[in-house]
């Protein structure tokens, strides 16, 4: 007996069993005893089955052929004989096993993606095609055989060489009854804006849903399907302790990560305010992270996953400026307690040095910080602009403020490295209003003494009145003497003047 069409594999090796779901034709030959072919023979053939539910069996179009479809697995006895002649007679085993891999333990569930795989090849090697009864149910990629279980159901995938062979199987797919969330140790809380943690999702009793042995080909086309589209990630704060939904403060995305053959939920922490940061940081509780499938049943039992989270580092300051009259400050750097116990400062210029001045871990907590300049020197070219980075090894937190370090010169043109009396008396209202009021007092005093000192003294004998008009214009002044008159006196009398008051005579009448 011959059969066709003849069927070729990958590797070029013979079937063990007739796929499940073909169709052949088996063609009968008689041979002699020596084994030559006779030509033409009178038998009228008889063909016929021990077990038709596993093969199903019909004359063909000549006496000697009969057609063979495969209907279920299992092991058959094709009988062949000539009704008159009942000695002439043959059975031929027909094993019927599914070509299509892999053979699954249990039903797939909703969510499961499954490498399809045959050795079933065209007759120049070429692969065949894909297909599915109900994409509805499962999606099967045409070119690789990957596929999707997106709803419960049962399906038939077929595998087809266009005009030489066809062959199907039948899944089952059901409804996962658990859907297990679990965080990803390895992997910290980080910084504002990227993936602050990855929790790994199992649906259903499995520890992975990517089922059978993938090739590099079919796991490159798993993300065009996007089984991901199928899960739901969920967040809510395990205790109700914020004033802020927590959608304002992460998003979670859904994934599928074909290495592992689990689904992700990526969490990210958004961008937020300072005022937010307070907020979360006056609080302490975990975030929890649950996970479902579209269709799912609401008795499906569904396992969270608490992920640890900080809100992230921040300042009371988004910039230092120091110059030299202002060498120092102090900034205040908010955080998670276990985060600022290990937390690292780095400066980005030697000339700019940080270390901690206070350290308290309670709620909220912080830790200050004293910022100065080291090289007195610095800035003395133009500006100098740095950054101070605090980090933490643990999370990989970190924030940046940046630093300006600039000098302020005398306004009198003093060099860099001194300030005049001038700017000095300016710096301090008080410093300059106590000079002012020395100022003005020493010149008082000055002013008094020089008075005091260098001024002419006053005559001690009387005044000499002078009438205004002279004796020859009024007849009642007697003459008066003149100048000569005294010069006249004697030495002793000119050296000092009268000892007493005196006036002019009055005329009598």
């Amino acid at each position: 007996m011959s059969m066709s069409p003849v069927l070729h594999t990958q590797d070029k090796e013979a079937l063990a069993a007739l796929p499940l779901g073909m169709t052949v034709t088996f063609t009968v030959h008689f041979h002699d005893h020596s084994g030559d072919v006779f030509h033409a023979h009178s038998s009228v053939l008889s063909f016929a089955t021990n077990r038709e539910d596993f093969v199903q069996v019909t004359k063909g179009t000549t006496n000697n052929t009969c057609v063979l479809r495969t209907v279920s697995v299992g092991l058959t006895l094709l009988r062949v004989w000539d009704p008159e002649h009942p000695g002439l007679s043959d059975y031929v085993p027909l094993p019927v096993l599914p070509a299509i891999a892999p053979e699954l333990p249990g039903t797939m569930v909703v969510g499961d993606v499954l490498c399809l795989a045959t050795a079933l090849t065209g007759p120049e090697g070429a692969p065949g095609t894909w297909s599915s009864s109900a994409d509805s149910i499962l999606q099967v990629d045409p070119k690789t055989g990957v596929a999707v279980a997106w709803d419960a159901g049962s399906v038939t995938v077929h595998y087809e060489v266009p005009g030489h062979l066809r062959t199907y199987k039948e899944i089952v797919v059901s409804v996962p009854q658990r859907i297990v969330a679990r965080r990803v140790h390895t992997v910290q809380a980080s910084f504002q804006g990227a993936t602050a943690s990855r929790v790994t999702v199992t649906v259903g009793d499995r520890s992975s849903n990517l089922r059978g042995e993938c090739s590099a080909a079919q796991r490159a086309a798993i993300p065009a399907l996007r089984p991901e589209a199928l899960l739901g990630c969920h967040l809510r704060f395990q205790q109700d302790v914020f004033d802020l939904p927590v959608t304002d403060v992460f998003s979670a995305e859904p994934d599928f990560d074909v290495t592992l053959g689990q689904y992700l939920c990526s969490v990210t922490m958004h961008r937020l305010t300072d005022g937010q940061l307070r907020h979360l940081s006056s609080r302490r509780t975990p975030l929890v992270v649950t996970a479902s499938v579209a269709g799912g049943q609401a008795s499906m039992e569904q396992v969270g996953a608490e992920v640890p989270f900080s809100p992230g580092l921040y300042a009371d300051q988004a910039e230092i400026l120091l110059s030299n009259h202002l060498s120092s400050r102090e900034v205040k750097v908010f955080g998670a307690a276990e985060i600022l116990d290990s937390l690292e400062v780095r400066s980005g210029s030697p000339a700019v040095v940080a270390f901690v001045k206070e350290k308290s871990l309670g709620l909220p907590s912080f830790v200050t910080y004293t910022v100065g300049v080291s090289d007195p020197r610095a800035g003395s070219q133009g500006p100098l602009s740095t950054a101070l980075t605090f980090s933490s090894p643990a999370t990989n937190q970190a924030l940046t403020i940046p630093v300006t370090v600039a000098l302020v010169l005398d306004r009198r043109g003093a060099g860099p490295y001194g300030a005049g009396l001038f700017q000095h008396l300016l710096d301090s209202y008080q410093a300059l209003f106590f000079s002012l009021f020395t100022l003005l007092a020493g010149t008082a005093v000055t002013v008094i003494a020089y008075h005091a000192v260098y001024a002419p003294r006053e005559l001690a004998g009387p005044v000499v009145l002078t009438p205004r008009a002279s004796p020859g214009h009024s007849p009642h002044y007697p003459a008066a003497s003149s100048p000569a008159s005294f010069n006249a006196l004697p030495p002793g009398r000119r050296g000092s003047p009268p000892s007493g008051l005196w006036s002019p005579a009055y005329a009598s009448h």
